[in-house]
């Protein structure tokens, strides 16, 4: 078992909203950060709307008064703010789709918001609590909000170093390659911490999930669609390490990487592959510098045996100012 500081932060917990805006002037950004940081949900404080291209160029949409499946509220960790979960799904003659969200958001001012979570489609399938399997879904994840705007950017420092600390969640998938005639693919949700270094004098990162702490298996979120497990876990995602390599920080903040390894204590990985994408807030922290990073990643392996895996996670993590206080030391 690594060391791991207590966070306020589990797998896909928002715990930060966006404030204001800045008023300098902006390049516009490409064609393909417009693409991939787009936009998709929209809240005003009661009804959150969701927004979601598809691959075929048609669009998944969803409101939180139409399509309510169901909804709780849940405790950020950030004082004064509300926080609340929503599982939104509908129904057409060729498939059911869903969204699962988590809304953090400012409760002087609603409209300041972090919206995180994973959209699902099932081709074919015409019901909810019985017929859904995530080893069938088609989808991705999403995180969004005012503060990772991309049309009004971070002010970022010119020099200093950066350390952001937060909950990271998602998908674990796995298929034995031992060869056995009954093995099976198995998918799990887990939940880890990720930590992330900023360099402001090169505009680089790099990051790590599962340097601190262990990644668990966590049926947190989305427990309604994983079925019992035919067996037990091969490898269970503990003591995984996924590290992401040095990554160039664009000038509004965004980030993109395709530098991926995947290491085991006990296993041999012998190919990895994937990426990891984010923003950087707008809003600064006690320090100056960006106060949170979010994003998401998508990593796969193989190991000498054959065996394959895969990570989908979402991350959200905070600088140092905002972590809470370390208290392992207290009598």
């Amino acid at each position: 078992m690594k060391t791991a500081r207590t966070f306020g932060c589990a797998a896909l917990v928002v715990t930060l909203t966006a404030c204001g805006g800045s008023d300098m002037a902006r390049d516009m950004p490409s064609a393909d950060e417009q693409m991939r940081f787009e936009r998709v949900t929209h809240f005003d404080g009661q009804v959150l709307h969701v927004d979601l291209p598809r691959g075929d160029g048609t669009r998944d949409r969803f409101n939180a008064v139409r399509d309510e499946w169901y909804s709780w509220s849940y405790v950020p960790a950030i004082l004064n703010h509300a926080g609340r979960r929503w599982t939104l799904g509908k129904t057409t003659a060729t498939h059911t789709s869903l969204v699962y969200a988590l809304v953090s958001w400012n409760d002087d001012d609603p409209t300041d918001y972090l919206a995180a979570g994973w959209w699902l489609r099932f081709p074919g399938r015409y019901s909810f609590r019985r017929d859904l399997s995530l080893l069938d879904a088609e989808g991705d994840a999403f995180i969004d909000g005012p503060e990772l705007d991309i049309s009004n950017p971070p002010r970022l420092p010119e020099a200093g170093q950066a350390t952001y600390t937060g909950g990271a969640g998602g998908f674990y998938r796995y298929r034995d390659g031992s060869g056995a005639t009954d093995a099976a693919e198995h998918i799990e949700e887990f939940s880890a911490t990720m930590v992330i270094t900023a360099d402001f004098s090169d505009n680089t990162m790099w990051g790590c999930l599962g340097c601190v702490g262990d990644l668990v298996l966590e049926r947190e979120h989305l427990y309604a669609l994983l079925r019992r497990r035919p067996g037990e876990l091969t490898a269970l995602p503990t003591d995984y390490e996924l590290r992401f390599g040095v990554t160039d920080l664009t000038s509004r903040g965004t980030f993109v990487g395709t530098d991926v390894t995947v290491v085991h204590p006990e296993r041999t990985v012998t190919e990895s592959s994937g990426y990891w994408d984010g923003r950087l807030s707008n809003q600064p922290d006690a320090d100056g510098n960006p106060r949170l990073v979010a994003g998401k990643s998508d990593v796969q392996f193989v190991e000498d045996d054959g065996s394959e895996g895969q990570f989908r996670s979402l991350f959200t993590a905070v600088g140092e100012s905002l972590l809470p206080p370390d208290t392992s030391l207290d009598p």
